[in-house]
């Protein structure tokens, strides 16, 4: 839908509805869900990095008063396999571990305290294993193999290495080796190691499950996926998926770790053979040890080019660690090449298993190392050659209808020349003198270059309730990034509507459509598509009914502030609220609008041009002064700018908000964060000695806005 000068709501910072509720602390999280007769369960996971179960006794745990059920992998068919998308677990272990946090057992009791009693009396006999703890042992070809039947897990791919090797992936393009003979090229060849990083959700995993007399389980969960979650359940129960519910209450925090599925199958197991409710929130410790982490890699690269800044060659070696099970860490080669037009490429990415705790998705799953990469290569190369960094880049970055580098579509909507223009301004009148032993620092961050069809496994219903106000129901979650806000704002601006009337009602599998997940920066893109296309055929149904009852042709109509008028004569009108009084008691019926007919329609319009484009493509510079110790090796970070194209604001507080989040992220990432292991055990697994970024790491942080509309986003957003 285009943008229009006319919008009231979309484009306007309107605060997130549950804003009051979470500064007072009365917003309901998962761990506030109280049920009658609830147990509290714990989990029991294994003193050893990689070993062979043998056996188990869970009789004397069974036995403590106050126990109401013990669960170990007994208790779960073979074929119910965990796994976004290599299946390479169970909910409990069966056969073996494969990393310290691995759980083996768990015990639903009338309190935490015989929970933890009850683990200790649980026995079970292990074989110890060899451990393998280094990515790069773990390819060679007589490491100890770590999931003996990988090639026959569910969802393996024809890019299975061998062994460790979860998959191998290639690009290729050109000729790299004859590339790099050309006389006179300015080589660049490095090492780079990026290391583990932690999710760390303010509010850990956890799940409260209840099975129904009829044998429907509800779980309440901290998930962005409960679609996707419930499936994974139901395979552990060995049920129909339509007999699990899965509701997501007020998420405090993801990052992308709230898209796993780890103890919500744990707790479904322990309420079904408990028959009680059963509530796991995990303790700090086990945040940090069992669930999953941005996946450390290694690369190795040679990147060349001609004098003139020219880039002509990048050959690459890419292995990343992706810990005892997988849940989506896994690199690609082709995200090195980022932005950057190179036309011979040699990359190889190899994702490997070890004994350590599970990789998964962190924030931009996958872009922070390769974009490291090559920013810093792209740094020595400028130096190198005595370019600018911001020439460098500006001289091999895509431009606006030019294909994506590695083949895949052609750009369109670009932001991208408009960002290196604001932030170099920045850097010239902003950024301020240096003083002793400072810096700066430039780099180009793109997201999504690639077809992004924007209503892909979302959809939305939103219907005019009897006092004209409006429910949008959408299987969205928000973990904090407002996306229930903007539904509200996209649903209101279709409507004509004040948005205060607009509520909305999300993430609960038995009340609301199907929703594929929030994650990869596509919330607003996809879920808002759908409320729009939702919100467009519920207009389209209001328009009909008023044209009928008002005796006017459809074309005289506007619907604005909530009434629906005839151009010209002021006399004729319908309120919104008149609106959903009578059409449930006329034939037309209640206005129940649904994202799947206007959908339909677009696809049918230009569903084969979205595949061939990247319409939504982001890109970000940021410009950033440093300053450094010598003495201590301490950083500061006196100034920071970011930059960002995003389409259009839907709500440019939301939007500035995630630029300045995803900034101090990414300085903890680079200066301050590593998730430590020995031996495959995670030895900082605590808020005191895993150094999140805090308050005083930024003195002074700018982030501003770009708008260069998407073609196929709600109102132009990316």
């Amino acid at each position: 839908m285009a943008v229009t000068p006319e919008m009231q709501t979309v484009g306007k910072s309107i605060a997130k509805p549950d804003s009051s509720l979470k500064a007072v602390g009365s917003a309901r999280y998962t761990g506030d869900v109280h049920l009658a007769g609830m147990l509290q369960a714990k989990i029991l996971r294994p003193p050893h990095a990689h070993a062979r179960i043998m056996a188990w006794d869970t009789r004397e745990a069974e036995a403590l008063p106050g126990v109401y059920a013990v669960v170990t992998g007994r208790d779960i068919p073979e074929t119910a396999r965990l796994g976004r998308a290599v299946q390479d677990r169970h909910a409990l272990a069966k056969e073996q571990v494969v990393y310290p946090g691995d759980p083996v057992a768990a015990v639903a009791a009338i309190d935490e305290e015989t929970a933890q009693r009850a683990l200790d009396l649980i026995h079970i006999t292990y074989e110890p294993l060899p451990g393998v703890f280094d990515p790069e042992m773990a390819i060679m070809t007589d490491a100890p193999v770590i999931h003996p039947g990988l090639s026959d897990y569910p969802g393996i791919g024809p890019n299975f290495g061998g062994g460790n090797v979860q998959s191998e992936l290639s690009l290729e393009l050109g000729n790299t080796e004859a590339a790099l003979q050309e006389p006179g090229l300015i080589i660049h060849e490095a090492l780079y190691r990026t290391p583990r990083q932690s999710a760390a959700p303010m509010e850990p995993h956890a799940a409260t499950a209840q099975v129904d007399a009829n044998g429907r389980v509800t779980v309440w969960a901290s998930c962005k996926a409960p679609f996707r979650n419930r499936e994974g359940i139901a395979r552990t129960l060995g049920i129909p998926a339509s007999h699990v519910r899965i509701i997501s209450p007020a998420i405090g925090g993801d990052f992308g770790s709230k898209g796993t599925l780890f103890i919500e199958p744990i707790a479904a197991l322990l309420a079904w053979k408990a028959r009680r409710p059963v509530r796991l929130v995990l303790q700090r410790t086990e945040e940090f040890t069992s669930m999953e982490a941005r996946p450390r890699q290694i690369s190795r690269i040679k990147l060349a080019a001609r004098p003139d800044g020219t880039l002509v060659a990048l050959e690459g070696t890419l292995i990343s660690d992706v810990g005892g099970v997988d849940d989506g860490g896994s690199v690609g080669p082709r995200g090195l090449l980022g932005p950057y037009k190179i036309p011979n490429v040699k990359v190889k990415a190899y994702n490997t298993y070890t004994n350590t705790s599970p990789s998964g998705h962190v924030r931009a799953p996958s872009g922070p190392q390769n974009h490291f990469v090559m920013e810093s290569a792209l740094d020595t190369l400028s130096r190198k050659l005595g370019i600018d960094p911001f020439e460098l880049r500006r001289r091999n970055a895509v431009k606006d209808g030019e294909i994506v580098p590695g083949g895949r579509a052609v750009i369109q909507n670009s932001g991208l020349e408009q960002c290196a223009e604001r932030a170099e301004d920045w850097r010239a009148n902003k950024l301020g003198p240096l003083g002793l032993h400072e810096g700066v620092g430039v780099a180009l961050s793109t997201w999504s270059l690639g077809p992004r069809p924007a209503a892909t496994e979302s959809s939305a219903t939103v219907r005019v309730d009897i006092d004209g106000s409006v429910v949008v129901l959408t299987g969205a979650t928000d973990q904090g990034g407002g996306q229930w806000g903007l539904a509200r704002q996209v649903a209101s601006e279709v409507l004509g509507v004040p948005v205060e009337t607009v509520s909305v009602i999300a993430g609960d599998t038995d009340a609301t459509p199907t929703e594929q997940a929030i994650g990869g920066s596509g919330g607003s893109y996809r879920m808002g598509t759908a409320v729009r296309q939702a919100a467009q055929d519920a207009r389209e149904q209001i328009l009909r009914f008023a044209a009928d009852h008002l005796k006017a042709d459809i074309a005289e109509l506007t619907l604005r502030d909530g009434v629906v008028r005839v151009a010209g004569d002021a006399s004729r009108h319908l309120s919104l609220t008149e609106v959903g009084h009578l059409a449930p008691r006329s034939a037309a019926g209640a206005i129940v609008g649904n994202s799947g007919p206007v959908r339909a329609r677009e696809f049918l319009d230009h569903g084969k041009e979205q595949m061939e484009v990247a319409d939504a493509p982001s890109f970000a510079y940021h410009v950033v002064k440093v300053r450094v110790d010598p003495q201590t090796g301490q950083i500061e970070v006196p100034k920071y700018y970011i930059v960002q194209d995003v389409g259009k604001a839907l709500n440019p507080m939301y939007c500035e908000g995630q630029l300045e989040g995803g900034v101090v992220m990414g300085l903890g990432y680079a200066l301050t964060e590593e998730l430590l292991s020995d031996g495959g055990t995670n030895i900082n697994a605590n808020l005191w000695e895993y150094l999140l970024p805090t308050a005083p790491l930024i003195l002074d942080l700018t982030a501003e806005l770009v708008e260069v509309p998407s073609t196929y986003g709600p109102f132009g957003a990316k």
